[in-house]
């Protein structure tokens, strides 16, 4: 008989009874009463591990206690194994920069979607296909290939130093598309739309406000241009951080990638001239590049790139020899400042009215002048100067000077406008006019 379905022995005889009946104990019987205890034996686990159960066993809400760790895939797991995290945490990979391993123990048999381990980097990546091998499953460069996330969520490739040697990441397996996503690189997108702006603990310091530098080139300065590393905030929103780079003006050729090679979208360097700056990306590599036009809102982007946006307060400018003009470049403020002995003209003329585009935008700027004006005889003279956004019939509202009886004198100060012009005229010329200038130091980007 054994045990009766619910853990309860049963014996199949009682010898009290069978003596006060009258039975006696014969063998067959006997062998019977110790046949059905051999099964119930055989039916409990032996602690020496004999035993193969054959049925799940309802513990009845009580534990099993002073368990051994866990050291195979089949193997039942400690709660101090998974409070040590032993299965996620996997140390620090092994192989190369780009060419990682990692080796769990227990082995996995093959990547599956949710796996999520996180390891310590034992080299810094270089290129933008590192991959993660784990337990030496084959084929990495096709099946464990290490992305990360765009800031709309998409898997984009991830970029050089994404990884930095000795930094703690997470990899979640993405199996679709036979990929690593590290969840936490060292240059994550953040969509500002949704607030979610960079921080030390969410992008590390490189992501603060960093503003891109900018810099005439110490070696080539009269065409070339240094970006300093920094972070830029895309025209969609998105906040990236651009390695440093070395772009030129070309005075001949077309705009080739890469640092140091020709930066101008169309055409060659010319005189006099205003140049804005845009930030693209290469739409395989996801590499970051520089493109210089004369255009406010239509630069030429070369084929295989996207337009990220205007860097705005990288205004350059050429003098009369078609050099770039030495400047400083007040990314803080968006001010560019024309060096010493470099100022651009506006006028240089006789009693007069006029205006002059100075930069081809509709942005807000501010233009600080200097002003000089010379008289030819008896009486009062003015030259005022001012902007789109300047009352034109009220001197006060102006940039003004004035001087009398064939002196001469000299002013200056803020022209604001939002058409990129510089206006003038006289109120007054009963002193004569002999010559009136006006010329421009320095220009604000005020949006």
């Amino acid at each position: 008989m054994a045990f009766n379905g619910t853990g309860t022995f049963l014996r199949i005889y009682n010898w009290v009874t069978d003596k006060v009946n009258g039975v006696p104990i014969t063998a067959s019987r006997f062998d019977a009463e110790l046949d059905g205890m051999a099964t119930g034996l055989s039916n409990c686990i032996t602690k020496d591990g004999q035993t193969t159960i054959t049925a799940n066993i309802p513990f009845n809400s009580n534990k099993i206690t002073g368990l051994g760790n866990g050291t195979a895939r089949t193997d039942v797991i400690n709660v101090g194994q998974v409070q040590d995290n032993q299965f996620q945490y996997l140390g620090t990979t092994g192989g190369t920069a780009d060419a990682y391993t990692l080796a769990p123990s227990p082995a996995i048999t093959a990547y599956t979607a949710t796996q999520q381990f996180t390891a310590k980097i034992s080299a810094t990546n270089l290129t933008t296909t590192p991959y993660l091998q784990v337990s030496s499953i084959t084929s990495p460069t096709t099946t464990a290939v290490i992305k990360k996330l765009s800031a709309t969520k998409t898997e984009i490739a991830v970029e050089a130093s994404d990884l930095l040697i000795n930094g703690i990441y997470d990899f979640k397996r993405n199996s679709t598309n036979d990929a690593w996503i590290v969840l936490n690189p060292e240059k994550a997108f953040y969509n500002l739309t949704n607030l979610t702006k960079a921080t030390t603990t969410t992008q590390g310091l490189t992501y603060l406000n960093n503003p891109i530098t900018i810099a005439n080139n110490v070696a080539s300065p009269n065409d070339i241009i240094n970006f300093g590393a920094g972070t830029y905030t895309t025209s969609a929103g998105n906040q990236i951080y651009l390695p440093a780079i070395t772009k030129k003006i070309q005075s001949s050729g077309v705009w080739t990638a890469g640092s140091g090679a020709n930066g101008l979208d169309t055409g060659a360097r010319a005189a006099n001239t205003f140049y804005r700056t845009y930030v693209v990306q290469n739409n395989s590599t996801l590499a970051y590049d520089i493109v210089f036009s004369v255009s406010y809102l239509s630069p030429t982007i070369p084929s295989g790139y996207t337009n990220l946006g205007l860097l705005d307060y990288a205004l350059i400018r050429t003098n009369a020899s078609s050099n770039i003009v030495a400047s400083k470049w007040d990314v803080n403020d968006k001010k560019i400042v024309l060096g010493a002995g470099e100022s651009i003209e506006v006028f240089n003329s006789t009693a007069g009215s006029g205006n002059a585009i100075i930069v081809s935008t509709t942005e807000s700027l501010e233009f600080v002048v200097r002003t000089y004006l010379q008289t030819t005889g008896l009486g009062v003279s003015d030259l005022a100067v001012y902007g789109s956004e300047h009352s034109s019939s009220d001197p006060n509202d102006t940039v003004l000077i004035g001087t009398n009886n064939g002196f001469l004198t000299t002013g200056g100060g803020s022209v604001y406008t939002s058409d990129g012009k510089i206006y003038w005229k006289n109120f007054g010329i009963g002193a004569g006019v002999g010559n009136q200038t006006c010329k421009i130091k320095s220009i604000k980007i005020r949006n």
